[in-house]
């Protein structure tokens, strides 16, 4: 397929108004240079070309006159964002088939001649690769149209036989997100006990913890205060698909997938630099450099880096980051690429979980409430620091007009250090005075992962068809050294901190030790056919095989398991596109996980298994950037493990568990004016088996509310004295949710506003971002009786980001 070329010149001094003498653009000769350049703030719907031009020359407040036979029939895929207006038109342009070629003082809008592909507006080149466009880069505005991890070829969300959504960058950035946590915050079926600064393993969907991707390539298996992180401000967006997903992704959890798409590099120069400043004495600094490296656009670049120190709320500590994600893509032809990323974070952070007793939170205490500012901790011990780096490249190319091959590869380190105290319930006999456990642990996990894909576009029998086959491999060695004791104890309403003395660690009457070293293989092969059947039906047939192989040696114990594993997975799915926008759809689909440990008999535990139903209808209004999706979903996992009836030291794979419910997302720009966001989620998950007081109950380990809701709006003024100055709110709604294995807990539901404020004036961006407006002091879920955890208190953060 032909892409766009841009054709700039170097100090990109042509900024146009648009004024069309029946096919002539002529330039305002009156302007100066930086009048030219100057970034401006666009918020075009995807629709009629001429439409957007129209629309384009009202935004940058110039006329416009042209001869609409020269747009008539051509679609745009439409553009939000700030940009200078050659930018903005060359956009708009990409791929209609017009050019606009500079003519003296003028631009005159012509058909693009047989064989050329590439829109003149001067003499530097500049490549919009298509993948960039759709399934990796930049998406305008909050309404994403496809998605690269339902099905990797990058298949409309639209025609897609799954419940997906996608934060773009551009809301990440309205609501001024601080991880990617946060960003999940509006998106139905996500609960979480809510944003940490150490991990973003606090988050569940459909009632299981979804396996997290970052650029559709698995991170690291690591335990959960270790668990990957990613800076939102590296991301160009961050996918959701709910679910299993194991037919493209190999094993994980069936509640879903999230994947981080990172930012890349772009043959369209575009430089940031941005500063924070906020509560809790937050500093961060962050720049974001992009741009071709040669004239002709072969090389282009990107670095983006983000350097953070903040104090942590409740406790004597700070939170420290330095991170830097490199970037560099090689483009010989429109049929070869090459991108190379790398990304380097260091974390110098503390806090810990602040495990709080029920009685005292959620329950009466004869004692009153526990202060969240009482820390369960030790200034002296505690300590937090994790180093993560990762390098690996994404290749295509394009064979002929039927194949095309891909191959991704990336290796990822991760290492940790970390000593943390936390309490561990009261104390027999009292409300007042906890019990405390001190930890060591060193972990590090290395880990290996490339998947091989050949997709073939074609027709058969007069059905065109998306043929993908798939060839992944995983290899990851962990090592993970814990050490274990007991510490002083803690009175919560009249603290007096006795130092914790770690030289108790080298007693082994009064420690205890844990150190597995474990290697996991996989390989994957997976066949995937999406067949358009007419103009209205689109069937979606997925299969995949997986053998799985795993080891693990308990240096400690002296002991050494060794599993190997296989499973089948599948998915079908289908759509029916109506021509109202309308597109009702219903799949099957399948996963599985590995289990860990052995039964009585010493026999490794089988994977888990998993299959979801799911019939949904989502809709796209034509001629508007707006979606809805309304689905209604069933997921049961089988072998999963529970307390043998005849051995209690022992486990057996009689258990189950069945999440059902259902779930309304909407994301629209109803005007140029006006985002919106809304979403409600209705859920009720169950263990159906079991052989404890679990039976029947809804799991505790992590947070399921029966009913969560959520609505975000940004409004911006376009017009008048306050011109680009636009302010948002949001409120969420977390209804109760159970805690203690037997449910005997109840953990009160909440709500949470946040708000925002943002003016744009020229390169300059000013915004204030505030997360639980009124400080609302709440629990977000309880394991059990001694350890729940409290919600994100308030935080205010101003930024001013200068782009040019």
């Amino acid at each position: 397929m032909t892409r766009p070329v841009v054709r700039l010149h170097p100090l990109a001094a042509a900024l146009f108004p648009i004024f069309l003498a029946g096919s002539v653009l002529p330039a305002a000769a009156d302007q100066s240079a930086s009048q030219q350049s100057r970034v401006q703030s666009f918020r075009i719907p995807a629709g009629e070309l001429g439409v957007a031009l129209s629309t384009l020359a009202e935004q940058a407040g110039v006329a416009q006159a042209f001869d609409p036979a020269l747009t008539r029939g051509k679609q745009t895929t439409g553009l939000s964002g700030s940009y200078s207006l050659e930018i903005a038109l060359a956009r708009l342009l990409a791929g209609s088939g017009l050019e606009a070629v500079q003519v003296g003082a003028t631009y005159r809008l012509q058909a693009v001649p047989q064989g050329d592909g590439k829109l003149q507006l001067d003499s530097l080149s500049i490549t919009a690769p298509e993948v960039d466009q759709t399934l990796l880069g930049e998406v305008d505005g909050y309404v994403a149209q496809r998605s690269i991890s339902a099905t990797k070829t990058g298949t409309p969300i639209h025609e897609t036989p799954q419940s997906i959504s996608v934060i773009t960058r551009e809301r990440m950035d309205a609501q001024g997100v601080q991880s990617v946590n946060e960003a999940l915050r509006y998106t139905p079926g996500v609960s979480s006990y809510g944003a940490n600064n150490r991990s973003d393993w606090y988050t569940v969907i459909r009632g299981f913890t979804p396996t997290t991707y970052l650029d559709s390539l698995q991170l690291p298996t690591t335990t959960n205060l270790a668990s990957w992180m990613v800076d939102p401000y590296m991301l160009e967006r961050v996918e959701v698909l709910r679910g299993p997903a194991g037919v493209l992704y190999g094993q994980g959890d069936p509640g879903g997938v999230i994947n981080q798409v990172s930012k890349r590099p772009s043959a369209i120069a575009a430089n940031e630099v941005q500063v924070q400043y906020g509560t809790d004495a937050r500093k961060q600094v962050s720049f974001d450099s992009t741009g071709p490296l040669d004239e002709q656009g072969v090389w282009s670049y990107r670095m983006i880096g983000v350097l953070r120190d903040q104090n942590i709320k409740d406790t004597p500590w700070q939170d420290k980051r330095q991170s830097l994600a490199p970037s560099l893509t090689f483009q010989p032809d429109e049929d070869t690429r090459l991108t190379v990323l790398a990304s380097w974070l260091y974390d110098d952070s503390n806090g810990g979980d602040g495990f709080y007793p029920a009685a005292g939170t959620i329950n009466f205490n004869p004692n009153g409430h526990i202060r969240r500012d009482v820390f369960p901790a030790d200034k002296a011990f505690q300590k937090y620091e994790k180093k993560q780096f990762s390098l690996g490249y994404e290749f295509s190319k394009r064979l002929n007009d039927t194949w095309q091959v891909r191959q991704n590869l990336r290796y990822s380190r991760l290492d940790l250090d970390d000593n943390m105290i936390y309490g561990t319930g009261f104390e027999p006999g009292s409300l007042t005075t906890i019990s405390r456990t001190a930890e060591i642990d060193d972990f590090t996990y290395k880990r290996w992962t490339v998947d091989n894909q050949a997709q073939a576009d074609f027709t058969a029998g007069g059905i065109d068809q998306t043929l993908l086959i798939g060839l992944d491999y995983q290899h990851q060695n962990s090592s993970e050294r814990d050490v274990y004791t007991a510490a002083p104890s803690l009175n919560l309403y009249n603290p007096v901190f006795v130092p914790f003395d770690p030289s108790v660690f080298n007693d082994p009457q009064k420690s205890s030790r844990y150190r597995p070293d474990s290697t996991l293989n996989q390989t994957g092969l997976y066949l995937q056919d999406q067949l358009k059947l007419d103009d209205h039906w689109r069937l979606t047939l997925s299969g995949r095989y997986d053998w799985a192989r795993s080891e693990t040696n308990e240096q400690v114990a002296g002991t050494h398991v060794e599993q190997k594993d296989e499973a089948l997975s599948g998915r079908v799915g289908v759509v029916y596109l109506a021509d109202n926008g309308l597109a009702p759809y219903a799949s099957y689909s399948t996963g599985f996980t590995p289990n860990s440990g052995i039964d009585a008999n010493g026999k490794p535990f089988d994977p888990t298994e998993a299959e979801q139903y799911e019939v949904g209808i989502k809709f796209s209004p034509k001629d508007s950037n707006a979606s809805v999706t309304a689905a209604v979903f069933q997921i049961t996992q089988s072998n999963v493990t529970t307390p043998s009836p005849l051995n209690p030291n022992f486990s057996v794979q009689t258990g189950e568990i069945r999440s059902r419910g259902f779930e309304l997302e909407g994301t629209a720009s109803l005007s140029r004016e006006l985002d919106l966001i809304a979403s409600y989620t209705y859920q009720d998950v169950k263990i159906t088996k079991a052989n404890d007081v679990s039976q029947g109950k809804t799991p505790t380990f992590i947070p399921i509310p029966r009913n969560m809701a959520s609505l975000w709006a940004d409004y911006t003024l376009r017009d008048g004295l306050l011109k680009d100055f636009g302010v948002g709110a949001g409120v969420r709604y977390v209804g109760a949710n159970p805690g203690g294995a037997d449910n005997s807990l109840e953990v009160p539901s909440y709500t949470v506003f946040d708000a925002s404020a943002h003016y744009q004036t020229g390169p300059w961006k000013l915004a204030l971002n505030v997360t639980n407006l009124t400080n609302d002091q709440y629990i977000s879920g309880c394991y059990d009786a001694t350890r729940c955890l409290f919600g994100n208190p308030r935080t205010a953060v101003a930024s001013a980001t200068y782009r040019w």
